[in-house]
């Protein structure tokens, strides 16, 4: 008599999607953080107008993601996310004029990712998270100087502000923001350690 296999008609558990089975963040919750930042930065109007100033909430989801995964790369998938939803939402956005944004995402990303790794384990953790906060954030006008510079263009906040200026807002709330995302790691469940 031929019975059926009912195991893959039941439903599967919602936390397995939410967290692997060392109790970090899964790739598809990390993704879905950079879907998040990536709306709040296009639909979230603070009025602050000062540079970098989407650093608050852009650095708090981005390392808040890092800490809560052992992913050798999680704030790399976090940016992915944004950066996909950022190219998405080109197509229906008025706001969305180029790739830039998507680039800067990845690049804080990387940035992220390289600098947790390399970070001392001896640095207290909140100067380790602002360090690596503000210079990841920072890393958009630090590469957008010399394109200016070398086309002898002023656009965006540089038009503006100058160079300088840009360059500590950035690393302000970035630094912020990652101190945010370090309170918010902090409040979560601890992680299980692997058997």
């Amino acid at each position: 008599m031929h019975t059926t296999n009912t195991r893959f008609w039941k439903k599967k558990s919602l936390s397995q999607y939410v967290l692997d089975s060392d109790g970090s963040l899964s790739l598809f919750v990390l993704f879905s953080l950079g879907i998040m930042a990536a709306f709040l930065n296009q639909h979230l109007r603070m009025g602050l107008n000062i540079p970098g100033h989407h650093g608050l909430e852009w650095m708090t989801l981005l390392v808040f993601g890092r800490m809560q995964s052992r992913y050798r790369w999680a704030a790399l998938v976090v940016a992915g996310g944004a950066a996909s939803t950022y190219m998405l939402q080109t197509t229906y956005m008025p706001l969305a004029h180029s790739f830039k944004p998507a680039l800067i995402y990845l690049l804080n990303g990387v940035c992220v990712d390289v600098l947790f790794s390399l970070s001392s384990g001896k640095l207290p953790l909140l100067f380790k998270g602002m360090l690596l906060g503000g210079i990841s954030h920072m890393a958009k006008p630090v590469v957008l100087i010399p394109l200016a510079i070398l086309f002898d263009m002023n656009f965006g906040s540089f038009s503006k502000y100058g160079y300088m200026y840009p360059v500590l807002t950035h690393f302000l709330f970035g630094s912020t923001g990652a101190v945010a995302g370090i309170g918010l790691a902090r409040l979560a469940p601890p992680q299980r350690r692997r058997q």
